[in-house]
């Protein structure tokens, strides 16, 4: 296994990656929602142009780490899980996997995926984790999961005969149906073992269609992709996995903290998690 605190750690002789401040980037977009600092002009225009479509756009970023926070506590306070795979990490901020998880059990082994040259330049000085636990960072792209679970750095980190929680929070959407995300997907549940749990976040089209579809012509003209999807499409990505309870629901309406939402649907992303059976 690797030790977490050597394979994170800022490392002298990287080559400098070129972090394209002058697009767009989602992760970038979401970090400005959150009230990050990680984030730049174009990121930020952009981020106000969805805004102005979806008003309410910044509480539905806080309702995406929220659900993030809630299902990675289950899985491990519940499902048992030690190891997870986070797949569209984004900027770390507070309430990361590894920090959620070790908080659970501090034996947690967690490998983070994301293909933003930023993330990669924050993940090694801030996704450090400690104790009996490991982190570990990989460079890749969902676009690529026979990469993804071929890098050494995930099989130094996770050990794929034992069950894994495979989280995918709001970044499906980036993927247009015609690379077939569903099977992207597959390809990576399928090489987790029985008692492994998927988690996925997914903006909603059936929530408000006309500002959905708003939002994703504003993506495209800032060269980003965005696709909303219906509830049946986002529940497809749970394949035939055992749904945990209360399935596929409006994020803030999955297992909430405290007393229930007034509104479940105020914020427009459907959220699930599953089981493999076995």
């Amino acid at each position: 296994m690797v030790g977490t605190a050597d394979w994170m750690r800022p490392q002298t002789g990287v080559e400098p990656v070129d972090l394209r401040t002058d697009l767009p980037h989602s992760a970038r977009m979401y970090d400005y929602w959150l009230g990050g600092r990680t984030n730049f002009a174009p990121d930020r225009a952009l981020g106000e142009m969805f805004e102005k479509q979806i008003p309410g756009i910044r509480a539905m970023a806080r309702e995406n780490r929220r659900f993030l926070g809630r299902a990675v506590r289950h899985l491990a306070a519940e499902g048992g899980i030690r190891q997870f795979l986070d797949i569209g990490t984004g900027i770390p901020t507070e309430g990361n996997t590894h920090e959620v998880a070790q908080a659970v059990a501090p034996d947690s082994r967690v490998v983070y995926v994301d293909n933003d040259p930023i993330v990669l330049a924050h993940a090694r000085a801030l996704m450090t984790g400690g104790g009996e636990g490991g982190t570990a960072y990989i460079h890749a792209d969902l676009r690529e999961p026979g990469r993804i679970l071929a890098d050494p750095a995930l099989a130094g980190t996770l050990d794929l005969d034992r069950p894994v929680g495979l989280t995918l929070v709001a970044v499906l959407m980036l993927l247009e149906d015609a690379e077939d995300p569903w099977g992207l997907v597959r390809e990576l549940m399928d090489a987790l073992a029985p008692g492994s749990y998927v988690a996925v976040t997914h903006p909603g089209a059936d929530f408000d269609p006309e500002a959905m579809a708003g939002v994703a012509a504003m993506a495209a003209q800032g060269g980003m992709t965005l696709v909303p999807r219906t509830r049946d499409e986002v529940a497809r990505f749970l394949g035939d996995w055992e749904p945990v309870e209360p399935g596929v629901v409006p994020v803030m309406g999955w297992r909430p903290d405290g007393e229930p939402p007034a509104d479940p649907a105020a914020a427009y992303y459907w959220a699930g998690v599953a089981r493999k059976r076995g």
